[in-house]
């Protein structure tokens, strides 16, 4: 605000209402999440459908067959073995009566275990999925469904890449240098604004996914977090829950990303005025906001994850059973 005798900035403080505070507080926390995992997502959720369409079901001859199925069998044998070793060692910790400190050496090896576990159970089952589809459910599999990934695939590096456009002309620049996006919502207020308000959904709920999708490609490369994968009738509970709790805690800094990226396009809209105004001069909190920090990480994730899949693309890392088993037969006799 100028003083209109000296032209001078000035400075208004204004009170904000608790909800309005507790809104910020909320985007303040979710952006740490959304600026990791949306990040990871926005580069791996275009590879995921690409390669999905380059190593789709094919049918094998005898010799694959046999290859394959022999293969399966002993990571089969393999993590058999492993989930008795653990059940095993999970029932003596039961039975032991001693105090469980679950910030203690052990309990972090036993956590990291059963994560090298539980993603090599996830792998196996891909893999036996694509191995039915391969045989004996082959006639029955729908050849379009990796021509479905494709389309996917191309639509979301398309949106990957306008996004990071936007970003890098429109929100980073102190006065941007071209309104991008914005035109293009703007164009269709001219004739039918319930488009322009669709367009913005879809670049928004994008977003949504790409956070569900790093969250578990960050678990499946990395395993500090437990996976929660979302699969048609097979999905748990817990997994249900799990990903719907990340899609709150990201739906504020994604609305809040929203505003900062379509500013133009939403410059009269009752959102604008409390996520631009209200929420991004909130004391404490308008340092973050007002320098982009986590918009600069969020594009930093998306640049090292791009280098990393680039590097390596598949999830299917080799997996040493028999080095996990020994490990864990190792500690039961220490």
């Amino acid at each position: 605000v100028l003083n209109r005798v000296g032209m001078e900035p000035d400075t208004i403080v204004l009170q904000v209402d608790l909800p309005t505070f507790f809104a910020s507080l909320m985007a303040f926390i979710g952006w740490f999440f959304f600026a990791l995992f949306g990040g990871i997502g926005l580069a791996a959720l275009p590879l995921d459908l690409i390669r999905q369409f380059a190593h789709r079901p094919k049918h094998m001859d005898a010799v694959e067959f046999a290859e394959a199925q022999q293969s399966i069998r002993d990571r089969v044998n393999e993590l058999v073995e492993i989930g008795e070793v653990l059940k095993v060692e999970q029932e003596q910790k039961q039975n032991s009566g001693s105090r469980f400190n679950m910030f203690s050496a052990d309990a972090r090896k036993a956590h990291q275990a059963y994560l090298e576990f539980k993603k090599a159970v996830h792998l196996l089952e891909q893999d036996v999925e694509d191995f039915q589809t391969s045989s004996e459910n082959y006639n029955n599999y729908n050849p379009l469904i990796p021509y479905a990934a494709l389309f996917g695939g191309i639509i979301s590096l398309l949106l990957s890449i306008l996004w990071v456009i936007q970003i890098l002309i429109y929100v980073f620049p102190a006065t941007p240098i071209h309104p991008f996006l914005n035109l293009y919502f703007q164009f269709f207020d001219k004739f039918f604004p319930l488009f322009g308000v669709l367009s913005v959904a879809l670049f928004c709920i994008y977003l949504l996914f790409a956070a569900v999708k790093g969250c578990f490609k960050f678990g499946l490369r990395f395993l500090f977090i437990q996976l929660h994968p979302m699969k048609l009738n097979r999905t748990y509970m817990s997994s249900f829950m799990f990903n719907i709790g990340l899609i709150l805690l990201c739906a504020l800094p994604v609305v809040q990303f929203g505003v900062t990226a379509f500013a133009d396009y939403a410059r009269n809209a009752t959102v604008r005025q409390v996520f631009g105004t209200q929420v991004k001069y909130l004391q404490f909190f308008s340092a973050f906001w007002v320098n982009h920090v986590f918009i600069y990480g969020f594009l930093i994730m998306l640049l090292l994850t791009t280098l990393y899949l680039m590097c390596k693309p598949s999830d299917n890392a080799k997996f040493d059973g028999l080095a996990l088993r020994d490990r864990l037969k190792a500690r039961r006799r220490g």
